[in-house]
């Protein structure tokens, strides 16, 4: 096989595995907030805005991320809220070096130290490394034997504050093509629901933890319920930016829902999941070189498509940003989490 086009972008972990950090609440600015709603920077002459369907998703032509000032970086996460995902293509960031990748995606919030993926040698855990090759494999080894290899999350919702404005990008996509990203606008897979299901779930919680199904597949399950990190969240939120309420849930981590017995928690949860699959609420991102997408994670949530072939490599790097704690679209439901 080719040598990766990005050799010093391969994961590295040389100290291991470390345990999941349990990052305590802080006081977050939302930087969508602080935008221009005519966002300027993002609509001047020049710039093209083409959705990619009505409800989520926009491919934006015209725009350099990396040279953009902070009022234009505000503005991306201003349309990051509105539209769920936002595609960038002929993007100078993969080759702008970790110090410019990392002090643009601070911009949104203080960065995730992932626990267990690896990272490119010099830099550290707030970089994140999503690799496939003849070596490592790909998802459809991660999960297991299965008839399908979906995986829809939300990343890393089991702290109090959660991922906000997230950066994806690509340094090399399958040769024969396929390795695409899947979004689902939680926003409207709420709207779709009946008035009487959704005041049901109005005063709903659901219980966050960090054993996943991929951390329970990395760490094995005696390690990842040991060393979990467990919040609580409302299952509807009212998105911090656009006020909307939106369905958190997240198949990978939010597994009970409070004060329910076992089977009816699965009950719903099964439900709601299948739910969020649907395409009317979903788009497909295909990676091409220097692309880079960027999704608000509170109001979309997302899948790998592992349909390339056996053995061809797929290189993308991942940052993640906190955001604030996701508040109750229905506070006068809810008491004040701890």
């Amino acid at each position: 096989m080719s040598e990766p086009l990005y050799p010093n972008y391969l994961p590295n972990r040389p100290e291991g595995f470390h345990p999941t950090v349990d990052v305590p609440y802080f006081d977050a600015e939302e930087p969508g907030l602080r935008a221009d709603p005519a966002k300027p920077h993002l609509t001047k002459a020049g710039v093209v805005i083409d959705h990619i369907t009505p409800r989520i998703g926009s491919e934006v032509a015209g725009v350099q991320l990396t040279s953009l000032t902070a009022e234009g970086l505000d503005e991306v996460a201003l349309l990051a809220a509105e539209r769920g995902v936002l595609v960038f293509r002929d993007q100078d960031f993969a080759d702008v070096g970790f110090d410019k990748q990392r002090e643009i995606v601070s911009h949104y919030g203080p960065l995730h130290q992932h626990p267990t993926m690896g990272y490119p040698e010099g830099t550290g855990p707030e970089f994140h490394v999503v690799y496939a090759d003849e070596k490592a494999g790909n998802l459809r080894n991660l999960l297991g034997p299965r008839t399908s290899y979906d995986l829809w999350h939300i990343d890393q919702t089991f702290t109090p504050n959660t991922p906000s404005t997230t950066f994806f990008w690509v340094l090399e996509k399958p040769a024969s093509g396929g390795g695409d990203t899947a979004f689902t606008s939680l926003t409207h897979a709420y709207a779709a629901l009946s008035p009487a299901f959704r005041g049901t779930l109005a005063s709903l919680r659901l219980l966050h933890t960090s054993a996943s199904v991929g951390e329970v597949a990395r760490l094995g399950t005696e390690r990842a319920l040991r060393e979990a990190v467990s919040t609580t969240h409302p299952l509807v939120i009212r998105h911090p930016v656009t006020r909307e309420p939106s369905l958190f849930v997240n198949p990978a981590m939010a597994r009970a829902v409070e004060g329910f017995l076992p089977e009816e928690s699965e009950h719903l949860l099964k439900f709601l999941h299948e739910h969020i699959r649907s395409l009317d609420f979903g788009c497909r991102v295909k990676w091409e070189p220097r692309t880079v997408v960027v999704w608000d994670q509170r109001c979309t949530a997302h899948t790998a498509v592992p349909d390339f072939r056996d053995g061809e490599r797929r290189h993308m790097v991942r940052m993640i940003p906190y955001g604030t704690r996701p508040a109750p679209a229905f506070p006068e439901l809810h008491t004040t989490p701890q």
